[in-house]
């Protein structure tokens, strides 16, 4: 990367949209026991949107609740402040995405991907029992460098679509080339701006990386879950690129009939959490 290209990355990272304050408070609440739930529940309450979002996905079948949440501390109370974290963030990037300068169908297609990613990456944690809604929000966010690139340098990463489709490479690949960063390095930077989790900046930024035996669990199952969000086939097609890297597949201890119902549920669940998400 050149030192002018550096420095105009730095300055544009610094244009782009903070988060709202409830989700900051939200990110930093969450390693402390001395949690104001009202606090919270009122900061919320401000934002009829962000109100609205949260009781609908609390309802909806993504958190399985068997009778129905009608009040927003109710919410705070039930799902607690893990899962509230997660929800107040997906309405939040979705609310910061109408803020980026692309073609709707960019943003839609870029947060269809997203979506896509997150409930996979919810499903393979289940699996695994690590923390699912950590991993959820991960992948919300495990793109977002791409729209900042696409965004604020726009013939720039014009000349890296170019690159890709005349190599016939990856996109990360593309954009080290011309760029010598990728978006999951920019991703990773974002996450620290908006202080998530350090563990959230380190699998953001590794998830095109080869998987070794050092690589954390959050970063495979984002490895994991953009594979199965981004291959377009058949079930067969992207259990047989799983299979390819035998490592991954006996590490995650997969199997044809679980990822064959990992695809099924993502499918239930994308089109409401997808229709919750992008509405205004």
């Amino acid at each position: 990367m050149s030192s002018m290209f550096a420095d105009q990355l730095v300055l544009a990272l610094e244009e782009l949209p903070s988060l709202p304050q409830v989700l900051s408070e939200l990110i930093e609440a969450i390693d402390h026991d001395n949690v104001d739930q009202h606090c919270i529940t009122m900061r919320i309450a401000q934002d009829q949107i962000l109100t609205s979002k949260t009781l609908r996905l609390a309802n909806s079948s993504f958190y399985g609740l068997s009778y129905r949440v009608n009040s927003l501390s109710d919410a705070v109370f039930i799902l607690g402040f893990r899962s509230l974290r997660t929800l107040v963030t997906s309405a939040a990037i979705a609310n910061l995405l109408h803020r980026f300068v692309l073609d709707r169908k960019d943003v839609d297609y870029f947060f269809e991907h997203s979506i896509s990613v997150a409930i996979f990456a919810k499903l393979l944690a289940a699996h695994v029992c690590a923390n699912q809604e950590q991993a959820f929000t991960t992948g919300l966010i495990h793109d977002l460098g791409k729209l900042a690139l696409v965004t604020k340098f726009p013939d720039e990463y014009a000349e890296v679509t170019h690159y890709q489709k005349e190599h016939a490479c990856a996109r990360y690949e593309a954009e080290n080339a011309v760029l010598s960063t990728s978006h999951a390095s920019i991703g990773a930077m974002l996450a620290c701006k908006w202080r998530f989790p350090l563990e959230m900046q380190q699998a953001v930024s590794a998830h095109h990386d080869p998987i070794t035996a050092e690589t954390s669990e959050l970063s495979i199952l984002m490895t994991v879950a953009n594979i199965f969000a981004k291959v377009r086939g058949s079930d067969e097609e992207r259990i047989h690129m799983l299979r390819e890297s035998g490592y991954v597949w006996q590490r995650m201890e997969l199997n044809e009939e679980l990822c064959k119902s990992m695809f099924a549920t993502e499918k239930q669940q994308f089109a409401e959490i997808s229709q919750i998400l992008l509405s205004h």
